[in-house]
């Protein structure tokens, strides 16, 4: 009887442990800081200000947007990687771009799959080809034959910078298509897309829900899709798979993480409120007339997804031949 006694009373102990160390914590006890490593009304951003509202409404305090774009995303990312690991200081970023960088750039000054944890993700996207209206080309065929008829590097295509998806997702195609467009990188979509639709350049590369907006009016034409199946946002809009380019498939997946070591309780209380948030009638809505696609996981299927995304970009960055300082 005394046995049995000291054994509930153990796994009652055990049970309440995650409960009496996020008490003792305190947590949150100020403000949290929202970290998006790109530039103000991209993707990130507009993702970034929907969830650090509804999060501030949630936890009872205020959740501050903190844009930091450069390097890749990696300047905003090692702020998170090297923060205080007690949940107060957030990331939010593509996972692609973190995996990417990983065997793009020489040196890091982090390690995306050791020194992040996943909390959730919270939405994914295709990626777009888009070209000016002047730009003759209206489909991927006439667009590869075009630019064959004309001397290598004529054209050129903004990305999100350097190392991003976009970018590998244009070397991409320079290598599969036996084209050579020139890369120009710029610090997120909205400046890309500003030249683009003003002429500056004819082509770019982008999320997208960066970009409907402006399909949609006609200001821009789009060309094709990074994904496998066509977007029910985009449903006229062809995919490079079913043109013929297989091997042309992309994904943005978007996601929240934070420093390594943050107490799995605080952890698992953001994933909870995060999920809470993701559930709700209003914040679906805004997702799905936005251009993205609904998701959200465990702390692990984040921390999972972002390990597989490393060893898959790992050959697709060395064959595309993108490097970065």
């Amino acid at each position: 009887m005394k046995s049995h006694f000291i054994s509930v009373l153990t796994w009652a102990l055990v049970g309440a442990w995650p409960l009496q160390v996020l008490s003792q914590s305190g947590f949150p006890d100020r403000n949290l800081r929202l970290v998006v490593p790109q530039t103000a009304g991209g993707p990130s951003d507009v993702l970034g200000r929907m969830i650090a509202q509804k999060l501030s409404d949630t936890l009872g305090k205020a959740v501050v947007i903190d844009n930091k774009p450069g390097a890749g995303g990696n300047i905003g990312s090692d702020i998170i990687a090297k923060s205080k690991p007690d949940g107060h200081t957030i990331l939010i970023n593509i996972a692609g771009i973190l995996a990417i960088n990983e065997s793009l750039y020489k040196t890091m000054p982090f390690n995306s799959g050791k020194d992040l944890e996943g909390l959730v993700k919270i939405a994914s996207s295709n990626m777009i080809l888009v070209a000016h209206p002047s730009f003759a080309p209206n489909t991927i065929r006439e667009l590869i034959s075009f630019v064959k008829s004309k001397p290598a590097g004529t054209f050129s295509y903004g990305s999100a910078g350097t190392g991003s998806p976009q970018h590998i997702g244009g070397e991409l195609l320079n290598t599969k298509a036996g084209i050579k467009l020139n890369h120009i990188p710029y610090k997120g979509a909205v400046p890309a897309l500003t030249d683009l639709l003003g002429g500056q350049i004819p082509l770019a590369i982008v999320g997208l829900p960066a970009a409907l907006p402006h399909v949609k009016t006609g200001k821009l034409k789009a060309i094709a899709i990074f994904g496998r199946n066509r977007s029910a946002h985009a449903p006229d809009v062809a995919t490079f798979v079913e043109t013929g380019f297989a091997e042309i498939e992309m994904e943005l997946v978007y996601g929240l993480f934070v420093a390594t070591g943050t107490p799995r309780p605080i952890i698992n209380k953001l994933n909870q409120e995060l999920l809470g948030i993701l559930r709700t009638a209003d914040v679906k809505e805004k997702l799905l007339s936005n251009g993205f696609e609904l998701v959200d996981s465990s702390p692990k299927e984040l921390d999972d997804y972002l390990k597989s995304e490393i060893e898959k970009w790992r050959p697709i960055v060395r064959d595309s031949g993108a490097v970065a300082d």
